[in-house]
C-alpha cells in the first residue's frame, strides 16, 4: 500500500472514530489524534451498554457494571451472611435489553421462617403471631430456649411472653410435607416489633402481613413465596431494601406503602403487572428499574417518590397509570420503550427535573396534565399516531421554550400550554379545528402564532390567548380581499383578538 493510500485509510478511520464518540455523547472536536484518547475517557460508563446493578437483600450494591445489549451480565462472588444460604440472583443474567437490577435470594440456614424481635420494653414484654396452617404441624422456636407446636389448621394465635429484656430470633418451621403462609395481621405494630424477618417455607405473604412494624429494617424473601398480598409491608417506614425473588408471580396494591426509608426494590422477573400504589410515598427511593416481563405499571405506583431521579423501562412496556410518577421532583431524564402506547393522566405531573422528554410514535393515548407542572421542562415532542393534545398537557411548564405540532392533531385541549412563559414562536397545522378553553392562556413570551387553514379553528372561548402579549401577532394565511383575514378577525370568540390578527406578509 502506498503511502498516500495508508494516510487517507487513516484519515478514513479518525473520522469513523470522531462520529461514534460524539454519537455516544462525547464532544471531540479537535482532530489531533492525542485528543481521541480524552475524549473516550470523557464518556460516561453508561454510555456503551445497559447498566446492571446485583444488589444483596439488605440494600447493599455489590457490583455495578455495564453490558451490551443482548449480552449477559457477570456477578460478584456469591454474598455471605450468618445464618443465611446464597441460593441465586432473582433473575436472568443473561440477555439483557435495558438497565436491570439483581438481588441475591437467600435461604435461612436453619431452614425455618425467622424473626428477629427487639425487645422495647422491660421484662413481661408479649409476643404474638398469626401464622395459617393448611397442612402439617408448625414448630415454634422463641429464641431463649423455649419451644411451642402448633397443630390446628388455619389461622392460629400464638403468644409468648419473655421475661428478660434483649434481641431474640423466632423461627417457625412446618412439618415435612406440610404447608403454610403468613395471613393478613400475621404480626402488626400492636403486638410486635420485628427488626429482620427471613422468610424461608412460607409460600406466601398475605396483605397486612407485617402493616405498621415501624422497626423492620430488612426482609429476606426466600424462593419459597409466590405471592404478595395488598398492604402487606404498609408503613413499615424503616424497611431499606426489599428483593423479590423470581418465584412470586403476583403482588397487591400498596403493598409497600408509605415505606418512607425504602433506598432498593428489586422485581421479580415473574411479573407482568406493577400494582396501585405499590411504592407510594417512597419518599427515600431513588432508582428504580423494572423486569422485562413487566407490562402495565398501574395507577399511583410510584406516586410522591420524591428522590427518585432514574427509572429503567424494559421494552415490552404497555401502559403507564394514572398519577403513576407525580411528584418525582429529582427525575431527570426517562428513556421511554418504543412499546408503550399510553400514558395516563397526570402521570409526570410536578417532575420538575425533567428537562427534555422524548415520546416514541407507539403512544396513541395521552392522559390529562400528564406533565402538568413540570416546571423545568424545555423540550417535549408529541407522538405522529395522537391527534389529540389532551387537557393540560404542559399545564405551568414554565421553561418549555417551544413545541412542535404535527400535522395529524385536530384538536388542542383546555389549557394543554397553560402558562407556557417561555415559548416564543407557534406553528398551528392547518388540521387544527378545535381550540379548547385556555389552551394559550399567559403564555407571555409568544412572538408570534401561524395558522394555515382558511376556516378559522372553532374557539370554545374567548380565553384561549388571554394574558397575550401586546406585541404578539397572530399570522393567517394572505387571502384576496383579505376574505381570510376578515374570517379570523369575525369568527366566533377570534374576534376578541382581533386587534392582533394579520394577513400573512
Amino acid at each position: 500500500m502506498s503511502i498516500a493510500n495508508e494516510i487517507s485509510r487513516l484519515s478514513e478511520a479518525k473520522s469513523d472514530i470522531k462520529r461514534a464518540i460524539n454519537a455516544k455523547g462525547g464532544t471531540l472536536v479537535n482532530e489531533k489524534l492525542s485528543a481521541y484518547a480524552s475524549a473516550i475517557d470523557n464518556l460516561l460508563p453508561e454510555d456503551f451498554g445497559n447498566r446492571v446493578r446485583f444488589i444483596d437483600y439488605d440494600g447493599a450494591v455489590l457490583k455495578t457494571m455495564y453490558v451490551a445489549d443482548g449480552e449477559s451480565a457477570t456477578p460478584p462472588e456469591n454474598p455471605v451472611h450468618t445464618g443465611l444460604t446464597f441460593k441465586e440472583w432473582n433473575t436472568s443474567l443473561t440477555d439483557i435489553h435495558s438497565h436491570r437490577d439483581i438481588g441475591a435470594i437467600y435461604d435461612t440456614a436453619s431452614g425455618c421462617a425467622e424473626f428477629d424481635v427487639r425487645m422495647v420494653v422491660k421484662t413481661g414484654y408479649t409476643v404474638t403471631f398469626n401464622p395459617c396452617i393448611e397442612s402439617g404441624t408448625l414448630s415454634i422456636d422463641w429464641g431463649d430456649g423455649t419451644t411451642d407446636t402448633v397443630t390446628g389448621t388455619g389461622k392460629q394465635t400464638v403468644s409468648y411472653t419473655y421475661a428478660d429484656y434483649g434481641d431474640y430470633t423466632v423461627k417457625m418451621k412446618i412439618s415435612s410435607g406440610g404447608k403454610w403462609y403468613l395471613p393478613d395481621y400475621f404480626c402488626s405494630s400492636s403486638n410486635c416489633f420485628l427488626v429482620a424477618a427471613r422468610i424461608a417455607d412460607a409460600y406466601k405473604i398475605n396483605g397486612y402481613a407485617f402493616y405498621c412494624n415501624y422497626g423492620l429494617r430488612y426482609c429476606a424473601v426466600g424462593n419459597s413465596v409466590t405471592g404478595i398480598g395488598d398492604y402487606a409491608f404498609q408503613e413499615c417506614r424503616a424497611l431499606q431494601s426489599i428483593v423479590i425473588p423470581a418465584s412470586v408471580t403476583s403482588m397487591g396494591s400498596c403493598c409497600f406503602y408509605y415505606c418512607y426509608a425504602l433506598e432498593h426494590i428489586v422485581f421479580s422477573d415473574a411479573l407482568a403487572t406493577i400494582p396501585e400504589n405499590c411504592c407510594s410515598y417512597c419518599h427515600t427511593l431513588d432508582c428504580v428499574t423494572f423486569p422485562e416481563g413487566v407490562t402495565i405499571i398501574r395507577n399511583y405506583a410510584f406516586n410522591c417518590c420524591y428522590s427518585l431521579r432514574e427509572i429503567g423501562f424494559p421494552e415490552g412496556l404497555t401502559g403507564i397509570g394514572y398519577q403513576c410518577f407525580s411528584e418525582s421532583r429529582a427525575l431527570q431524564k426517562i428513556d421511554f420503550p418504543s412499546t408503550l402506547t399510553s400514558i395516563g393522566e397526570y402521570a409526570f405531573q410536578y417532575c420538575c427535573g425533567l428537562e427534555k422528554v422524548v415520546l416514541p410514535n407507539s403512544i396513541t393515548s395521552l392522559g390529562s396534565y400528564c406533565f402538568a407542572y413540570c416546571h423545568g421542562l424545555k423540550c417535549i415532542n408529541i407522538p405522529t399516531a395522537i391527534t389529540r393534545i389532551p387537557n393540560g398537557f404542559c399545564y405551568r411548564s414554565y421553561s418549555l421554550e417551544g413545541i412542535t405540532i404535527p400535522q395529524n392533531i385536530t384538536y388542542i385541549g383546555d389549557e394543554a400550554f397553560y402558562e407556557c412563559w417561555r415559548m416564543r414562536n407557534v406553528n398551528i397545522p392547518s388540521t387544527v379545528t378545535t381550540l379548547r378553553s385556555g389552551c394559550f392562556r399567559n403564555c407571555r413570551s409568544v412572538e408570534n402564532y401561524y395558522f394555515h387553514t382558511d376556516t378559522p379553528p372553532a374557539m370554545s372561548s374567548s380565553n384561549v390567548f388571554n394574558d397575550i402579549s401586546g406585541s404578539c401577532r397572530i399570522w393567517v394565511p394572505k387571502s384576496t380581499d383579505r376574505t381570510v383575514l376578515t374570517a379570523y378577525k369575525t369568527a366566533s370568540n377570534w374576534s376578541s383578538y382581533a386587534d392582533y390578527i394579520y394577513e400573512e406578509e
